[in-house]
């Protein structure tokens, strides 16, 4: 039977979610341990051996105890070999009294099978009479200059075991860190290694990009629920399957259900408003964040539609913000009632909304006539 490793990390519980109501932001952080709930269950069910969390299981080195103790519960419902934890750079492992840390093995110091990965050194199991070697990189700090996997190339390999290299940080190619203030790895190097794969944390978009494959060098395990309108997925994790020292098949798993949508649109009248009513009401609005951000131009009746839309859309989403930049679209209803009839505003403004070529030139040409009037 092959090693069966279920994946995640940067799962982030007690991230604070501040800038939501307090419907929103209850609900987003009970989702961060709901689908670690999910993604222990389905662990579980798929037989997995291994549950490793590879770096920034915690937002910071300082979560209320409450926090920590709920998280251990549900890594404690793991039915496998051995649930392991490695610090990452939200939740990194300075010493022994790392507030965090301190918390965690408390509430797991009955439960044989959590393993905190606070150090570099080889971590030895069996299963089946398969030797299964795991090589643990944590993070010391928030940042660093150096990635922590230098020590493996190194460390006493056992030739009939499989091997497997756990770290946190960017890797080149993958994430945006020009100044190489997280630990930076080298995609080569960490094939270079001799191990069967690594299992990554800190870029919170998975790698590979394809939801199934025989191997890869590699595993980034993506962020497991989204947490920003910056997730683009729907949460991340990977079912990872070995034999002998080599990844026989992978399958990336979604434990997620909320989701962070944001959309841009402009509305020139009110066949875009319908549109854009149209694709609100596609999302499943109970566990969708939407963000819209509106531009263009509308006419006052149409501004008041578009009001009138927003305020029927909004009661059913988890959390719904709007940001408008709007213009006004000058009409003839506008025209007769701001500009005495016959005037001279009124001839060339009435002619200008005539010309087809050139839709802005009256909204412009009001603009321009009502600065030049209060100046």
């Amino acid at each position: 039977m092959p090693i069966r490793i279920v994946h995640t990390g940067d799962n982030h519980i007690g991230l604070p979610f501040r800038p939501y109501d307090e419907a929103a932001r209850t609900a987003l952080i009970e989702e961060r341990f709901t689908a670690l709930a999910r993604l222990i269950q389905t662990a579980n069910d798929r037989q997995a051996d291994f549950f490793v969390v590879a770096g920034d299981l915690f937002d910071s080195t300082r979560v209320k105890a409450a926090d920590v103790e709920r998280t251990a519960t549900i890594l404690q419902g793991f039915a496998g070999t051995a649930v392991l934890v490695l610090p990452g750079n939200h939740d990194f492992f300075g010493d022994a009294d790392t507030e965090v840390w301190k918390r965690f093995r408390k509430a797991t110091d009955a439960t044989s099978t959590i393993e905190l990965l606070s150090s570099p050194a080889v971590r030895r199991y069996e299963v089946a009479g398969q030797p299964v070697d795991f090589f643990p990189c944590p993070c010391p700090s928030k940042t660093g200059q150096e990635p922590t996997t230098g020590w493996v190339t190194t460390a006493d390999q056992d030739a009939a075991a499989l091997r497997i290299g756990i770290a946190h940080g960017n890797v080149t190619g993958l994430g945006l860190d020009a100044a190489d203030r997280y630990f930076t790895m080298d995609a080569a190097a960490l094939e270079q290694a001799g191990l069967a794969t690594w299992l990554l944390g800190h870029i919170h978009v998975p790698f590979p990009t394809t939801p199934t494959g025989t191997n890869s060098p590699f595993f980034m395990a993506g962020i497991h629920t989204p947490d920003s309108v910056r997730c683009r997925h729907g949460g991340s994790a990977w079912l990872i399957e070995c034999a002998g020292n080599r990844v026989e098949r992978y399958e990336q798993l979604t434990p997620g259900t909320i989701r962070f949508v944001r959309l841009h649109e402009t509305l020139t009248g009110t066949a875009d408003i319908d549109r854009l009513e149209a694709t609100c009401a596609a999302c499943d609005t109970a566990t969708t964040v939407l963000d819209l951000h509106l531009t263009g131009r509308l006419a006052a009746a149409d501004r008041q539609t578009l009001e009138a839309t927003l305020d029927r859309l909004r009661p059913p989403f988890l959390s719904f913000t709007v940001d408008l930049d709007l213009h006004e679209q000058i009409d003839q209803a506008r025209i007769a009632a701001t500009y005495a009839s016959g005037g001279l505003a009124e001839q060339l403004l009435t002619a200008l909304l005539d010309d087809a070529d050139h839709p802005d030139a009256v909204t412009l040409a009001h603009d321009l006539i009502q600065e030049v009037t209060r100046s």
